[in-house]
């Protein structure tokens, strides 16, 4: 079975890319001592369509690095990329990334998975061949079995782990890459589920003609013969590079033969570890590699000018790479297409998710209750103005103090994000637009239980025009509590840090949010009677923090909604001139009832003058 590729991005096994890169140096600067610290010493090697190179070495060889700096993740500081004979700098349009972390959606099935990854790679292709793609993938990869199965959650069982690899493989492999890059596809695998791994690879590589460069730490011998050739590296030098079956005598020629039933990848390794050396045996250790670098440089000048260049490098000298998954949409039209389909996967996804939005439902619903039961049929007195104050702050804070449940499922989002992103799939500003569009209905649902629970009960503001405003005001600021939380999500990928830094933030925006300040026209003594407005919000805090806090905004708007054209009856009477209200009431002065106008209220709080519709479009 072979992968369907469109005639811009097409690479046969007949006429496969050939990728070579030469004295490749990286250095960083050091902080412990003096100068560069080198981590690529001049590190030079090639690879044809269809051929398998391991990269392998101990901790700190530079594996990783030289990888990055291949597959244009670290920029190219010193040497030359070359693509079928010609110069480059990048060959990201030509390469697809397998990382080493398996950053999938666990709430979609290994299909869904692998289809929405085809989608974005190519918005222009149609259905069916998008399908034929796939479902080449799916078998090539030996997953057709669990297609309709899920990735998995931490609550919903799902795939084994070598199958999450070999997804992840496919989710790059479907994009049609020339050059596909994998840092160390079988950590955390054993070794059977490793070998197949690694088989499904070779196997793809040799059908569809693409070069695989992998880094590999430690491969039994059934995995280590699956690759064409290795390279060896040890403290940024090349130790060895040629192929997979002349590395034993390579080294048995230096004198370091690999003994009788035993694997050469170990021998090799051993060779070159210095990590559990100690004293003296660590400079000699470093002698040792030292030797070897100088060992392998003779025998390149050595063999250099005698070796032949291999067939397929001659038949893709004459060949020009071209370019994969580039889409013939551009501008707003490339937007909207991935705009769209990210809309649909996330939308999928939260439909799914528990976590993201279910528990946060119940949530919901809970605190609507609690608010209910607590402040339940309100009677409109002066004495529980303090209370409809409470309802609005409650609603305000606590449902925005809720937004941190969606914190796990938002860093989930985000490993998916950086994979795709770094791999040319889209982005930021698609993504953007996609997961406002398709959490939007979620967290209006969320916001109408609540409102529906808590609004008649209570007995606010009566009327359909003041509840929807009711309802609108608290959607706003659930949706601004849900931005800020995806803001800490993206900067801090760690959950326990998110999650304590969400919580502070929502703590302090609880605190200057201001609900307790004493507006300049209310005595003391009757604030210190009724029991509310009791202190005023230090100036500091008042001219920076509570005008940039969401809950500001949100709870001004939902207080003066609810009290304009609403009448609080007083305590006392007229009649006996026992009559006495919270603050002065032109109702009472003019003789006309106890009782006090929700507008005077509204403007001792200072919030007459604020405009509904500015405050909206901030929120």
């Amino acid at each position: 079975m072979h992968l369907n590729q469109s005639n811009h991005s097409k690479v046969s096994a007949e006429q496969p890319v050939h990728f070579g890169w030469n004295n490749v140096r990286f250095t960083v600067k050091s902080k412990k001592k003096q100068g560069d610290g080198v981590l690529l010493d001049g590190v030079s090697g090639s690879i044809s369509g269809g051929q398998m190179l391991a990269i392998m070495g101990p901790s700190g060889a530079g594996k990783s690095t030289l990888l990055d700096v291949l597959a244009g993740r670290k920029p190219l500081q010193s040497g030359t990329l070359t693509v079928n004979g010609s110069d480059t700098t990048s060959v990201r349009d030509l390469s697809g990334y397998v990382e080493q972390e398996d950053a999938l959606l666990g709430t979609l099935t290994v299909r869904e998975t692998i289809q929405y990854s085809a989608r974005l790679s190519d918005p222009s292709a149609n259905q069916t061949t998008l399908d034929e793609r796939v479902d080449a993938t799916l078998g090539s990869l030996g997953l057709s079995h669990v297609a309709n199965h899920r990735i998995g959650t931490p609550i919903q069982r799902g795939i084994s782990g070598g199958q999450k690899r070999r997804v992840t493989i496919g989710n790059t492999l479907v994009t049609l890459p020339q050059i596909l890059f994998l840092d160390e596809p079988t950590s955390g695998l054993d070794s059977a589920t490793a070998l197949e791994v690694i088989a499904c690879i070779r196997q793809m590589a040799k059908d569809h003609g693409f070069a695989v460069l992998c880094t590999i730490h430690s491969p039994n011998w059934e995995t280590f013969s699956q690759f064409d050739s290795v390279m060896l590296l040890a403290r940024g030098k090349t130790i060895y590079n040629g192929s997979t079956l002349g590395a034993g005598a390579y080294f048995t020629a230096l004198g370091h033969p690999t003994a009788t039933h035993s694997n050469p990848a170990d021998n090799m390794m051993s060779l070159v570890s210095t990590d559990f050396l100690h004293g003296d045996d660590i400079e000699r250790g470093q002698d040792r590699i030292r030797s070897f670098a100088e060992a392998w440089k003779e025998h390149m000048d050595e063999v250099g000018n005698e070796k032949p260049r291999a067939p397929s490098t001659i038949a893709a000298s004459s060949i020009s790479a071209r370019p994969l998954r580039r889409s013939k949409m551009t501008g707003l039209a490339l937007l909207a297409a991935q705009t769209s389909t990210l809309t649909k996967r996330n939308y999928l996804n939260y439909s799914r998710n528990l976590l993201a939005y279910g528990i946060r439902l119940g949530m919901y619903i809970g605190m609507g209750v609690l608010v209910a039961t607590v402040w339940v049929n309100m009677p409109q007195t002066d004495a529980r103005i303090n209370d409809r104050l409470s309802v609005h702050f409650f609603g305000v804070a606590f449902l925005g103090f809720m937004s941190v449940a969606g914190i796990p499922s938002f860093l989930e989002e985000r490993a998916v994000l950086m994979r795709e992103k770094r791999n040319n799939l889209y982005t930021a500003a698609p993504y953007v637009l996609a997961n406002t569009a398709a959490s939007l209905p979620f967290l209006a649902i969320c916001t109408v239980f609540f409102a529906v629970i808590v609004y008649w009960s209570v007995g606010l503001h009566p009327g359909a025009t003041p509840f929807f405003r009711f309802l609108a005001f608290v959607f706003l600021g659930v949706y601004a509590a849900e931005c800020q939380s995806l803001l800490i999500a993206a900067i801090i990928p760690i959950f326990v840090a998110a999650l304590a830094i969400a919580a502070f933030i929502n703590g302090f925006w609880m605190v200057v949010q201001g609900e307790h300040q004493i507006a300049s026209s209310l005595d003391n003594h009757t604030a210190a009677q009724t029991g509310y407005f009791v202190r005023t919000l230090p100036s500091f805090w008042k001219y920076w923090a509570h005008f940039i806090d969401y809950e500001t905004f949100a709870f001004q708007l939902l207080v003066k909604n609810d009290f304009t054209g609403l009448v609080f009856k007083c305590s006392g009477s007229l009649a006996d001139n026992t009559c006495l209200c919270s603050q002065p009431s032109t109702l009472v002065q003019t003789g006309q009832a106890c009782a006090l106008r929700g507008e005077e209220v509204v403007r001792s709080l200072g919030f007459d003058g604020i405009s509904t519709t500015l405050y909206a479009f901030i929120l």
